[in-house]
This record gives structure tokens, C-alpha cells and sequence, in this order.
């Protein structure tokens, strides 16, 4: 089977497929921009429960985009539901009650953007408070899908030269911050959704100071090369895209007495279980000792590498 994005544009199976459409499966749309991504999955197949949500209030979204109105009528006339003023990170106390009573099968945030874009790290907190939220209404088998411009996941799965990770959202690590792997990255079927109507278009202010610095409008953004991150809850079964790797440099002063036996089991007191830990090189000078491996540690955040010299709740050296 072609990945999504790849090969002929109308082959829309795949969408469908990525984006959980089955029969019966709830869906769940934050974030929507000008409800075309609604609007252009809407007209794949009517047998799922499509839930599509704005974070803008009814009255603000048809002032500020495009049609708003008639997307909404045309929406609801075919039986799905459209809500406003739904804040993605915070859906417990948005999202009305009846509407979370129930799990969802697929939760999506296409294109995720936080209004001060150019802070990266708000785009994070963004991100990952999202998750957070979209998880405690997830299915036992249902994913958080979302979509992110060309670079911004820093994923292996990104084309072209790698980004430093301050420089990208940490896709991987935000999904893990909120107790969700990463099992998949695809490419972003927009030319399929592009077939079916859909605008990738968000709302962005028109300046950074003065006069222009609160007025906004509709812009069109470059959906090319987009990658759509597909997150789950840990479990039976479920596997990460991408090995989790965490790097640290520890350097501290031994013994007489040392051997590497009490490293190896102050580290794996420390930091969990450890797989293929080798000595990179022996540095007897000054008596300092390198190593290189990966520690297989809880889904949880590690804690703070502990100072050179000791590790907490182990043995000292």
C-alpha cells in the first residue's frame, strides 16, 4: 500500500485509513482553521462520527474566515456536529460533557500554530499540552494524529538535512512528556485533501508592531513536504517509530578499588535496565573513564543525571 501523500491524487483509501474513517469510529477535529479539512473528509464517507471543533466562537469564525457559514450549514446538514470555542489545550473544560462521554477512535489537530509562531518553544508547550488532553479522551486503540509543516517534527522520518533539536517542536519528545509513543510518521495526504477541497490556510496577524500588530487575516501557508505524526497510548502491541535516545556526559573520580562490575550496577540502579552499555575508551589519566550505550528507562521523563561522584539511590563509587 502507498504511504499517504505518494502516487495518484485521488486514491483517497489511504486518507481514510490515516485518519481513522472507518464505520461507527468517533473523530474529533480541534483547531480547525476554515473547516475545509472538515469539509473535504466529510465527503470521503458518512458512516463515521465526525466531531469538528473551532477554537474561535461562532461569531468571531465567521467574521474571520472565508465561507465559515457555509461550511457549518453544509456540515451539519450532513449530519455531523460543528462546535466553537474549544480550546485544544484545554478540552476538559471546553469540549461540552456529552461530547466526552464518550472516547474517541481518532483525535486530529492539522497544522497546529501557537499565535506568538515564531517562539518555538510555546509551539512545544503547545504541542504537548494538546496530547496531554487529547489523551485522557482517547480510545483504547485510537490515536492523536497530527499534522506539522516540513521540519518542524524533528523526526528522522523529516526529509533533507536534520534540524538541531531546539530548532524543531521535538514531536517524539512532547508525545512522550504526555504519556503517548509515536508510532508512525507519514507524509501529510494534502494533495488528496487539496482534491477534495481543502485550504491550508491558518489565521495570522498582518504585523509584529504598531497599527498592524492585532489585525489578522486568512493566510495561506506551504503544505509541501508536511508530515502527519500518529501517537498512541503504551501498551500490548504498541511500538515506537523511532528508538528514543538519550545522550549524557558523565565524568567523575574513582578509587583505587574501582571496577567496572559496581559501575554497571550503580548505573542500572540509577537509570533502569541497561542495554549494550560498552566503555567507548579508558582514559587512565586523571582517572576518568568514558562510556557510550542506551539505557532502557520508563516511558516517564529520567531524572536529572546525578552529580559526577555519586548516584542517587545506588552505591557510591
Amino acid at each position: 500500500r502507498k504511504a499517504p501523500g505518494d502516487g495518484d491524487a485521488n486514491d483517497t483509501s489511504s486518507v481514510v485509513d490515516l485518519f481513522g474513517l472507518a464505520e461507527n469510529r468517533r473523530v474529533l477535529l480541534v483547531g480547525e482553521g476554515n473547516l475545509s479539512f472538515a469539509a473535504s473528509i466529510s465527503k470521503l464517507t458518512n458512516k463515521f462520527i465526525l466531531i469538528a471543533s473551532t477554537y474561535e466562537t461562532e461569531e468571531q469564525h465567521c467574521e474571520r474566515f472565508q465561507g465559515s457559514q457555509a461550511r457549518t450549514e453544509e456540515l451539519r446538514k450532513a449530519g455531523f456536529q460543528v462546535l466553537f470555542g474549544v480550546d485544544a489545550t484545554d478540552l476538559a473544560s471546553t469540549l461540552p460533557q456529552e461530547v466526552r462521554e464518550r472516547p474517541f477512535d481518532r483525535i486530529i489537530f492539522q497544522f497546529p500554530q501557537h499565535k506568538e509562531r515564531n517562539k518555538i518553544h510555546l509551539n512545544r508547550e503547545l504541542l504537548c499540552t494538546f496530547l496531554r488532553e487529547a489523551k485522557a479522551l482517547l480510545a483504547p486503540a485510537g490515536e492523536v494524529v497530527v499534522s506539522l509543516v516540513q521540519g518542524q517534527g524533528g523526526t528522522p522520518a523529516e526529509p533533507g538535512p536534520a534540524r538541531r533539536p531546539k530548532d524543531t517542536w521535538q514531536a517524539e519528545e512532547m508525545g512522550l512528556e504526555a504519556g503517548l509513543l509515536l508510532t508512525r510518521v507519514v507524509p501529510c495526504p494534502h494533495l488528496e485533501l487539496e482534491q477534495l477541497g481543502y485550504e491550508s490556510t491558518g489565521f495570522r496577524g498582518q504585523g509584529l508592531r504598531g497599527s498592524t500588530k492585532e489585525v489578522y487575516q486568512e493566510r495561506s501557508f506551504n503544505s509541501n513536504g508536511s508530515l502527519t505524526h500518529c501517537y498512541a497510548a503504551p501498551g500490548d502491541g504498541t511500538s515506537a517509530a523511532f528508538p528514543t535516545e538519550r545522550k549524557h556526559d558523565i565524568s567523575f573520580w574513582i578509587s583505587p578499588d574501582f571496577t567496572e562490575e559496581l559501575l554497571l550496577r550503580c548505573f542500572s540502579s540509577t537509570a533502569g535496565r541497561l542495554n549494550g552499555l560498552q566503555p567507548e575508551a579508558f582514559r587512565h589519566q586523571q582517572h576518568q573513564m568514558h562510556y557510550s550505550g542506551c539505557v532502557e528507562a520508563p516511558l516517564q521523563r529520567p531524572a536529572r543525571t546525578p552529580h559526577a561522584g555519586s548516584f542517587s539511590g545506588a552505591e557510591k563509587i
